[in-house]
């Protein structure tokens, strides 16, 4: 490290990121603490709202008050509160309105519509902020910060229903940004709100090639596809054109069937940081790069509460807090947060790797189990398996998507749709790598597998920029599935692969 990078160093560590840095070790250190600090003040700030005054909250004392008088609800049992702000009503979850309605896609193609307080929006910001601070004071460097920062996000088109502002929640939060962090945020808002996806990916590149990028944030689906196309317009890799590129924030999706790719083209020593993202808050990140899990947020207005699931994917009766969670078991995450969302039930699911701190993965979301034949299959599980299998067949993929192979004279299989990027693996080899890899992360599969009912899986390889088209093709409000069981989207799948 030279002067100027010492420096540089101690100015962000000791001055500017210090604040941060010190919540940062407060979170990991005293979580407790921290989510207790967090529910009384929420319990405290909504006593005089519709909600609160319903739900006794001034006879809140502790956790188990809550529990019993404040019963857990999901979109839909939360629409008549919503309803009630739409119409005007003040004070209906939280104090006052809120400045914004945040429009989540939701999986059955309708539009949801979530409330968002400029107090929430903070803390979401707050938690961005984490991240860096926490790199800064674990690595020990500031080689990445400095240059400008490749971020996706949704075009800042604000729908205005019964008054108030609607939009997705990376829109809401790229108008929240502040200007300073504008200044260096590429490809901006115009290029951002382009409609058409050809022509965002061709004007997004322009825009990144004139500038030093030294990191990124973005989807890993949508990043594939930005890496391909700047390729075959320039002729050279990202990293070719960024070899000061330092890091990589990924959310939305488990990054790792994406990873071999994205190293391929970006670079293979550079840092891969997930974090956890919805519309409802920012949840966790990861602490440094190969540490498995992300660390959860506690002190930034969520308070957290979990439902275990049995083997069979079901819901269990009691809820619990983050003190009672055990380790490598599935659980459904229940939130109470500042925008006066109350026990809301998430509809993903979580493990925690490590409870000290207190550290997750994502392992799918409810109802997304796939167990077509009872093997009760989680997203993650297949997405690690497909990693593994190119792993070991020293391959990439751009994306893909297992459909259920019902065979009921020669046996049942996955029928798995793969876009690569390099050259295809041998078909019978790849199989039956991912065969054994989906058997080492599922005991049911495993025995399935042994016992003959799931064979090997069959292998379809896609022709080069069938995911782009098929997003493409997809409307916004249906989430992207790389398992799918639902006879509708297998066939909606099907007749598109078909027509391609």
């Amino acid at each position: 490290m030279n002067l100027f990078q010492g420096v540089k160093y101690f100015y962000f560590k000791n001055i500017y990121f210090k604040k941060y840095i010190k919540m940062v070790h407060h979170n990991r250190y005293a979580t407790a603490e921290c989510q207790e600090i967090v529910f009384n003040h929420l319990i405290a700030k909504a006593a005089n709202t519709e909600f609160g005054k319903e739900h006794s909250f001034r006879q809140i004392k502790t956790y188990n008050d809550f529990r019993n008088k404040v019963p857990i609800r999901t979109y839909e049992q939360m629409l008549p509160y919503t309803e009630r702000i739409f119409k005007g009503t003040k004070d209906v979850l939280w104090p006052g309105s809120p400045e914004w309605f945040a429009k989540s896609s939701g999986t059955t193609g309708s539009p949801k519509y979530l409330p968002v307080t400029a107090n929430h929006l903070n803390c979401t910001q707050f938690a961005a902020r984490y991240m860096i601070a926490n790199l800064v004071d674990q690595f020990g460097s500031t080689d990445f910060i400095g240059g400008k920062v490749y971020y996706q996000a949704d075009p800042q088109v604000f729908e205005l229903k019964n008054g108030f502002n609607c939009a997705s929640i990376s829109a809401i939060k790229s108008a929240g940004m502040p200007r300073w962090a504008k200044l260096f945020a590429l490809p901006g808002e115009k290029v951002n709100s382009i409609p058409d996806l050809n022509e965002k990916l061709k004007r997004t590149i322009e825009a990144l090639l004139q500038q030093p990028v030294k990191a990124a944030v973005a989807l890993p689906v949508w990043l594939s596809q930005l890496l391909i196309e700047m390729e075959k317009t320039t002729g050279k890799k990202f990293k070719e054109h960024f070899p000061l590129f330092k890091i990589l924030f990924l959310s939305g999706m488990n990054y790792e069937p994406y990873e071999n790719f994205i190293r391929e083209q970006m670079g293979g020593d550079i840092f891969l940081m997930e974090n956890y993202t919805a519309t409802e808050g920012n949840f966790a990140y990861q602490c440094l790069p190969g540490k498995k899990g992300m660390e959860l947020i506690c002190n930034q207005g969520i308070f957290y509460e979990f439902i275990a699931l049995d083997n069979e994917g079901m819901m269990e009766a009691e809820r619990i807090r983050l003190d009672q969670v055990e380790l490598n078991k599935q659980y459904v995450m229940v939130i109470s947060n500042t925008s006066g969302l109350w026990a809301y039930r998430m509809n993903d699911v979580i493990s925690f790797v490590s409870v000290a701190p207190y550290r997750l993965c994502v392992t799918g979301r409810l109802g997304e189990i796939f167990s077509p034949f009872g093997e009760h299959v989680m997203p993650l599980q297949a997405e690690r398996a497909l990693a593994a299998a190119c792993k070991i067949t020293n391959t990439s993929m751009v994306d893909f998507t297992i459909l259920p192979g019902f065979d009921y004279e020669n046996g049942h299989h996955y029928v798995c749709y793969i876009e690569f990027e390099t050259a295809e693996a041998d078909v019978k080899s790849f199989a039956e790598i991912l065969h054994r890899a989906l058997a080492e992360e599922n005991s049911y599969y495993d025995e399935f597998k042994r016992a003959g009912i799931l064979l090997t899986p069959e292998i379809i390889f896609l022709k080069k920029g069938f995911f782009k088209s098929y997003y493409k093709a997809k409307t916004v409000q249906h989430k992207i599935r790389h398992l799918i069981n639902d006879p509708e989207l297998i066939s909606c799948f099907k007749n598109f692969h078909k027509n391609y």
